[in-house]
């Protein structure tokens, strides 16, 4: 009976052995199992960690391409209309040169002179001092600019 008692003893210490390297096994299993999965979760974060700083990089390159190009269109525009003015200015003083007013003089008009600006003076029969505009029309003069 102790022969039986010590064979149960040694089956029964190797099937408990068995069952603790299987869980055991179990165990390494899980772990690594575990182990890849955050593996896994690591390499994922990473990933969309670097798109996330791609993306934000490419944004900030079209911000960038975009205030250079709006600057480049307000350059451009503020030139151009600093030229614009520049013609018109210039214009201006090429222009600024009165015409001979060519219109009908009649008998009471007498020709006094020429005033600063080229425009040819009228005295009119009851005193009053004039000239002509370009398009024809009677500008009197105030009394500050007589002659």
């Amino acid at each position: 009976m102790k022969k039986y008692l010590v064979v149960f003893m040694v089956c029964l210490a190797i099937a408990v052995s068995g069952i603790t390297m299987k869980a055991s096994a179990a165990d390494d299993d899980a772990k690594k199992l575990k182990k890849k999965t955050e593996q896994k979760k690591d390499k994922k974060e990473k990933k969309e960690k670097k798109e996330k700083k791609d993306k934000k990089e490419k944004k900030s390159k079209k911000d960038e391409e975009k205030e250079e190009k709006a600057d480049k269109k307000d350059k451009k525009a503020k030139k151009d209309k600093d030229d614009e003015e520049k013609d018109k200015t210039d214009k201006k003083k090429k222009d600024k040169k009165y015409k001979e007013v060519r219109h009908s003089k009649t008998s009471d008009e007498k020709n006094i002179g020429k005033d600063d600006k080229g425009r040819t003076i009228y005295e009119g029969p009851r005193g009053g001092q004039y000239y002509y505009t370009d398009h024809g029309t009677k500008v009197y003069l105030k009394e500050d600019d007589k002659k």
